[in-house]
């Protein structure tokens, strides 16, 4: 297994990171809008796409997902509470940041819906699915072996905004507790900026750091 990642050349600045199987088959998390330079790339390594893992449904992880999911016939995998947003300008935001797009972000209406506790299959990879709502109520987190991608739960020093519809603050904080619950460390890839561990978060992270969480609940 060999990952990989570019950022949204848009002013979202999207992770979407590219794990790749012995198989040389590639597991996307998350779909924003992809460069041509990283698809002729994989074509140059003949790495096929099969698989797209989202972490929630907003628009800037999912700007790409419609193309992508058609050129390599790739299986789309996304929270049961986030599929609607596949398929609906509001719930995803693409109509509050319609400002920001040239075109409409292409709806996608076939993927397969997981919850907490699934585990997606790619060759060797195994993706375990944990759901960690409050950035919207289908965000979820998948690990394999010793990484977590993190979506937009949890970030290096922050975490994601919950003033959105179907955000939720004290759900985000329990998704926090959960995960500070987890004794095992893991690196952790968000779906914005820079890489960190999860232990790394337990100790600096403020919104996971000194908080009694059951009396802000």
């Amino acid at each position: 297994m060999k990952i990989s990642y570019f950022v949204s050349d848009t002013p979202f600045q999207t992770n979407c990171y590219i794990i790749v199987t012995d198989n040389n088959n590639a597991v996307l998390i998350d779909a924003p809008e992809v460069q041509s330079s990283v698809l002729d790339e994989l074509e140059k390594q003949d790495i096929k796409i099969t698989k797209i893992l989202l972490t929630h449904g907003h628009c800037d992880h999912i700007e790409s997902l419609a193309l992508l999911a058609k050129k390599y016939n790739a299986a789309v995998y996304i929270h049961e509470l986030d599929e609607p947003k596949l398929h609906d300008d509001f719930l995803n935001l693409s109509e509050y940041f319609a400002d920001y797009y040239s075109k409409p972000v292409p709806h996608f209406a076939n993927a397969n819906t997981v919850k907490n506790g699934d585990v997606i299959e790619q060759d060797e990879v195994k993706f375990k699915v944990l759901h960690t709502p409050g950035h919207t109520k289908g965000s979820v987190c998948y690990i394999t072996n010793d990484i977590m991608f993190s979506g937009d739960t949890l970030f290096k020093q922050s975490v994601g905004r919950t003033d959105m519809p179907d955000g939720n603050y004290a759900n985000l904080l329990r998704s926090l507790k959960m995960l500070d619950g987890i004794s095992d460390n893991y690196t952790l890839f968000p779906g914005h900026g820079d890489s960190t561990t999860l232990y790394d978060e337990k100790r600096r992270n403020p919104y996971m750091k000194g908080f009694d969480y059951d009396d802000m609940l």
